[in-house]
C-alpha cells in the first residue's frame, strides 16, 4: 500500500526540467527552485486522477521583489505662459496682413509732399509723339511692327492699317463688355452672387466708353490720323480701350501732376475746409468758400463749365467713392490690390503718392482714409465728411 501511494505521489510531482537546468537540479536535488533562481519554471503535468498534495512554500521565498520605480516629478504649471506670435506669410487673403516689419510704423496720414511738382515737358513735337507713341506699341506687341525695307508711303500705310484695327479691337471689345455687365445685372436681378468691386468699376467704365463711342467713331470715320492727336490735347475723349501704352503712360502723367499742382496752387482753399470742419467734423458743399474749381483739380476731374457744374462733379465722384470705400471694406481693406490698383485707388480720394511708394505705405495711406471715412458724427453724410477729408489732404496736416 505505501508502495502505491509512493508511486502514486511520485507520477503526480513528475517535472520536465530541461536540459540546461540539469546541472542546477542536480546539485540541489529535490528541493524547489524558485522563479528568481532559475529563468524557466518547471512544467508540472497531472498525469492520473488522483488530487496533487498541496505544496506549502515559505510565502516570503514566493513573493518577487517590487521593482524599483522613480517616482515621477510633480510638473510645475506656469500660468500665464508666453504666446508666440506667429508672423504671416505674403500674400494672404486676409484683410489685415501686412509683411512683418519691427522698425517700421504705419503711415496712418495721407501722403505729404514738400516740394511743387516739375512741369510736364517735351522736346518733341505732336506729330513726333504721335510716332513715338505707334513705334513703342510695335516694340509692345500692340500693333506690327512694318517691313524693314518698306519705303516711307508703305510704312505710313502699314501703320495706318495696323491703328484702324487697332481701334477696331478696341470698339469691339467694348461690346465685348456690354455683354458681360448684361450678365452681372441678370445675375444681381434674380438674386445670385452680390456685385464685387471689379464687376463694379467694370460697369462704371463701360458706361464711360458707350459716352465717348459716338464721337469716337465719327473720328475714325472722318479723319483716322487726328486720333494720336486727340490723344495728346484732349484725352478723355477716348474710350479706354482704344489708348495706346505709350498714350496712357502720358496721361497718367499729366494727370499726377496736375493734381500735384493743385495740391500747392489751392493750399489757402484746402485749409479753410479744415477750418470749417474743425469742430462739426464735417464740411456741406453749400459752404462759403468752396472753391469747386479746386476740388476738381485735387480729385483729378475736368474742372471746366461755371460752379453748380463742378459742384455736381464732385458731388458724384464722392458718392462713388463712398460706394468703393464699402466695397473695399468687404473685401479685405485692399489688400489684394497691386501697386497700380493702389496708386489708382488713392489718385481717385485726391491723394498722390510718392513716386518710390512701397505697397505697405500705399496700403496704409488707404486704410487712413477708409478709417477717417468711417466716422460720421451727428448730421454728416458721406459727402460732406469726405469733402473735409479732402481738406485735410490738400493742407498737408
Amino acid at each position: 500500500m505505501l508502495r502505491s501511494a509512493g508511486k502514486n505521489v511520485a507520477v503526480n510531482r513528475f517535472k520536465f526540467v530541461p536540459q540546461s537546468l540539469g546541472p542546477v537540479y542536480r546539485q540541489y536535488g529535490d528541493l524547489p527552485l524558485l522563479p528568481r533562481h532559475i529563468l524557466v519554471p518547471p512544467i508540472r503535468h497531472r498525469l492520473l486522477s488522483t488530487e496533487p498534495p498541496s505544496i506549502k512554500s515559505n510565502a516570503a521565498d514566493s513573493e518577487l521583489p517590487p521593482p524599483s520605480v522613480t517616482p515621477r516629478k510633480q510638473k510645475l504649471d506656469f500660468k500665464p505662459g508666453p504666446i508666440k506670435s506667429t508672423s504671416p506669410q505674403l500674400g494672404s487673403s486676409s484683410p489685415h496682413l501686412r509683411s512683418p516689419s519691427v522698425h517700421r510704423k504705419p503711415h496712418y496720414y495721407p501722403p505729404r509732399h514738400s516740394q511743387p511738382p516739375k512741369p510736364f515737358e517735351t522736346s518733341l513735337s505732336a506729330v513726333q509723339l504721335a510716332k513715338q507713341d505707334i513705334e513703342n506699341a510695335g516694340k509692345q506687341g500692340v500693333l506690327e511692327l512694318p517691313p524693314e525695307d518698306a519705303t516711307p508711303f508703305k510704312r505710313f500705310v502699314h501703320q495706318a492699317m495696323q491703328l484702324l484695327k487697332f481701334y477696331f479691337r478696341g470698339v469691339r471689345k467694348i461690346n465685348v463688355h456690354r455683354k458681360e455687365v448684361s450678365a452681372i445685372r441678370s445675375r444681381i436681378s434674380s438674386g445670385g452672387a452680390v456685385l464685387s468691386r471689379a464687376e463694379a468699376r467694370l460697369i462704371r467704365t463701360y458706361k464711360q466708353d458707350v459716352l465717348k463711342l459716338v464721337p469716337f467713331v465719327i473720328m475714325i470715320l472722318v479723319a483716322e490720323e487726328l486720333i494720336p492727336f486727340a490723344a495728346l490735347y484732349a484725352p478723355r475723349m477716348l474710350p479706354s480701350t482704344c489708348i495706346l501704352p505709350g498714350q496712357r503712360d502720358r496721361i497718367a502723367s499729366k494727370s499726377r501732376v496736375s493734381q500735384l499742382g493743385a495740391l500747392f496752387s489751392h493750399r489757402d482753399v484746402y485749409e479753410a475746409l479744415c477750418r470749417e470742419g474743425e469742430r462739426s467734423g464735417f464740411v456741406t458743399l453749400r459752404t462759403t468758400g468752396v472753391n469747386p474749381g479746386a476740388l476738381c483739380r485735387l480729385l483729378g476731374l475736368p474742372a471746366w463749365g461755371p460752379s453748380p457744374l463742378a459742384l455736381w462733379r464732385v458731388k458724384r465722384h464722392l458718392e462713388t467713392t463712398a460706394l468703393d470705400d464699402k466695397m473695399l471694406r468687404e473685401e479685405g481693406r485692399g489688400s489684394s490690390l497691386t501697386i497700380t490698383e493702389l496708386q489708382g485707388a488713392l489718385l481717385e480720394r485726391g491723394m498722390i503718392p510718392a513716386e518710390k511708394a512701397s505697397l505697405d505705405d500705399l496700403r496704409d495711406q488707404l486704410h487712413w482714409w477708409l478709417d477717417t471715412a468711417e466716422v460720421s458724427p451727428e448730421g454728416s453724410n458721406p459727402v460732406s465728411r469726405r469733402l473735409l477729408m479732402l481738406g485735410l489732404i490738400g493742407s498737408q496736416k
